[in-house]
């Protein structure tokens, strides 16, 4: 709506009067013409129309009638609200009507609205994406007076065995049923059936593919009713990882499973099991094998396949007594990134070879490669390159310093200096990466902007960012905070200022909020510690904002602040505040470190 415009496309969703935007209702209410499909649109999405507005049913009307309206109201100097059924882009007139706008250059805009396909997903009460199973959505229709493409047969695209919504094809139920059986669906595929969703006769109906003809045939439903293929609903969903426990991000650290400390190792034959034994005096360790190989101590499997992917993220290492290739093919799908993936190892059942496969660095299979290569007698095959040229890789050094690569992709070229002998400009100016200034494969600059390598809590500027554990966060709350309002208030101040998540490295508040849920809640959701300061001892530090008020509830006059500086200058003495007390809502936050 940048666009100084007097003529706004609308969708209204699918018939509810309360799924219209907020958007799309202030132009109607303002409009001085609002011309409406009243074969699809209810009234009652309009009726907030101002007084003297005048309100057409565009049912009736020609393409040509419904421009004429549309551009008298223009010359007057008037204000148009077109209202479309669902989302206007999807199965609307907009293209012609647009077309006949701008062959008389008159400017449009078009605010979107709920389709019917989502509409009927949320009274369903259904997701189209399930983990593993499904994650894509196919928005298609039969063909009818409209042909559909060849290359858009409903067959065609219901091969691909994903989620699909099919409009406009209520009275070609055996055609359809047909040609999703045409696609190989299993005839107990979840159908949802939704009859004028949004509407007064709303009907929303579960059923599969093997009854559709039946369901349909039984309730008459022949217009404005939307099929939802849903082969994803077969089987149980597996769990979002956004969710898991080891799933980390920006804003959470990743809590890693009992079986973490535990190599997983898989065994295919007798032979190779019985190295895989060798290998657990070693280091503790569960063991996998084909279900005819399962013993009390050895789960067993029936495709490796499976079990890598339900083990990956539960175990900091795997080991294969098995073919490479078998391996990088069970490994392909689960895989995420360099910095997460667990390390990989490959031996041979003779326990001659002993390969590090994946996570060379990071995730350590080169170090778990050499430590069961003289376990074992064997070789330990390493093949990353700064390890081959006897040169030290700067990701495993920002590993050991237990600091976070802010942009991993920009991490090869500055390895691939290393291994060419050539030497990578750093700048550290507090020393986090405990780097030698003598050793000949970086050179220490004292400004930010001769550096290809950066150690700083920001994440704004060029070049590869390393982001050291420098930051604490001061907290104040009001009693019952929750932890959405504690981690809300802290993500607005940390991007604000253009400071890093992965730089926090601890919380701090007042001793008084030791028992306050919404802080330890917070805490453990980003998997950092948290103090509680004594408030005889932040009554010592000197702040730049003290309040009168929280002097007189609680005897001192600074919560955040003080927390802030007395916990970052415990560990690092020459901390101080990078960001002032900043209120936001119930909370209070102050930021200190290097």
């Amino acid at each position: 709506m940048n666009t100084p415009c007097q003529i706004y496309f609308i969708g209204a969703g699918p018939g509810d009067p309360g799924l219209i935007t907020v958007q799309g209702q202030e132009i109607i209410q303002k409009a001085d013409l609002v011309l409406y499909a009243g074969s699809l649109v209810p009234r009652e999405v309009v009726a907030g129309a101002k007084a003297g507005a005048r309100v057409v049913d565009s049912a009736g009307l020609t393409l040509a009638q419904t421009h004429a309206l549309i551009m008298a109201t223009v010359h007057s100097d008037g204000l148009v609200a077109r209202v479309h059924t669902g989302d206007p882009s999807l199965y609307g007139t907009i293209a012609e009507q647009s077309a006949l706008l701008r062959a008389e250059k008159v400017n449009f805009a078009i605010i979107p609205g709920v389709t019917s396909a989502m509409a009927t997903a949320a009274k369903a009460l259904v997701s189209f994406t399930v983990p593993e199973k499904t994650q894509s959505l196919i928005i298609t229709r039969m063909s009818g007076r409209t042909p559909m493409p060849d290359q858009e047969s409903l067959a065609a695209l219901a091969s691909h065995q994903t989620s699909m919504a099919i409009y406009l094809s209520a009275g070609k139920t055996n055609a359809l049923v047909q040609e999703l059986r045409q696609a190989g669906l299993d005839e107990q595929t979840t159908i949802i059936v939704g009859h004028k969703v949004g509407h007064a006769q709303e009907q929303i109906l579960r059923t599969t593919l093997d009854a559709l003809e039946e369901t349909m045939a039984t309730h008459g439903f022949s217009r404005q009713t939307m099929f939802l293929i849903l082969p994803g609903e077969k089987e149980a969903p597996s769990p979002s990882k956004l969710y898991a426990p080891f799933f980390g991000h920006d804003f959470r650290k990743a809590k890693r499973p009992p079986t973490w400390s535990k190599l997983a190792i898989y065994a295919m034959t007798t032979q190779g099991l019985k190295l895989a034994r060798r290998m657990t005096s070693m280091a503790p360790a569960d063991l996998f094998a084909p279900a005819r190989l399962a013993t009390r101590d050895v789960q067993g499997f029936q495709k490796l396949a499976d079990q890598v992917r339900d083990n990956f993220e539960h175990y900091h290492g795997h080991v294969f007594i098995a073919a490479t290739g078998i391996v990088v093919r069970c490994l392909a799908p689960v895989l995420h990134n360099k910095s997460t993936d667990p390390a990989v190892v490959v031996c041979d059942q003779n326990g001659q070879h002993v390969i590090s496969l994946l996570s060379g660095h990071v995730g350590g299979a080169n170090a778990l490669a050499k430590k069961l290569a003289d376990h074992l007698g064997a070789r330990a095959v390493i093949t990353t390159a700064t390890d081959t040229a006897g040169r030290p890789a700067l990701d495993l050094v920002v590993q050991q310093a237990q600091c976070v690569l802010a942009n991993p992709d920009l991490l090869p070229p500055i390895n691939t200096l290393l291994t060419e002998g050539n030497p990578v400009s750093i700048y550290d100016p507090h020393h986090w990466l405990g780097l030698d200034d003598q050793e000949d494969a970086w050179t220490l600059v004292d400004q930010e902007h001769q550096a290809q390598v950066r150690v700083t809590s920001s994440i704004q500027g060029p070049g590869l960012i390393v982001h050291p554990p420098s930051v604490v966060a001061g907290i104040g709350c009001r009693r019952g905070c929750s932890r959405h309002e504690i981690l809300q208030a802290l993500h607005q101040v940390m991007e604000a200022q253009a400071l890093a998540p992965a730089s926090l490295k601890l919380l701090a508040s007042v001793d008084l909020k030791a028992q306050e849920q919404g802080l330890l809640d917070a805490a453990h959701y980003l998997g950092l510690e948290i103090a509680f300061v004594e408030r005889e001892l932040l009554a010592t530090m000197d702040v730049p904002n003290p309040s009168a008020m929280v002097r007189e509830k609680i005897g001192v006059a600074s919560v955040c602040e003080a927390a802030a500086l007395i916990m970052a200058q415990k560990t690092m003495p020459q901390a101080r505040l990078l960001v002032p007390k900043t209120i936001v809502g119930p909370v209070t936050i102050a930021l200190a470190g290097l």
